[in-house]
């Protein structure tokens, strides 16, 4: 289906995505905001939306099955793009580490 409702369908899946992978980096830079019950209810209603089996409009899988993407392709794929993102962060900030390290010893 290429119409402006499939296109805004996918663009409310991108949009899950993105948040789903910065809320996920936020929680490995600090695990303590958790704590937080505002974070904690965003972070736990965007993961139970990812792994409902909800077919309801508006719902992960039916937002799949509407541009027909298998949902399980899709979370092994947001998985994947997780793993990436999150050992891409700690690369970046063993890096950092490292250099402000050698500057230290310098």
């Amino acid at each position: 289906h290429d119409n402006n409702e499939t296109h805004l369908w996918m663009a409310v899946m991108d949009r899950a995505v993105r948040d789903l992978v910065a809320l996920e980096k936020f929680k490995s830079q600090d695990p303590q905001v958790l704590d937080d019950p505002v974070f904690r209810y965003d972070y736990r209603t965007l993961k139970k939306w990812f792994h409902s089996s909800s077919m309801e409009p508006g719902a992960f899988n039916w937002i799949c099955s509407l541009v027909n993407i298998d949902p399980s392709w899709a979370l092994d794929k947001l998985q994947n793009r997780l793993q990436i993102e999150l050992k891409n962060k700690a690369d970046i900030t063993k890096s950092m580490q490292n250099k402000h390290t050698e500057a230290i010893a310098a």
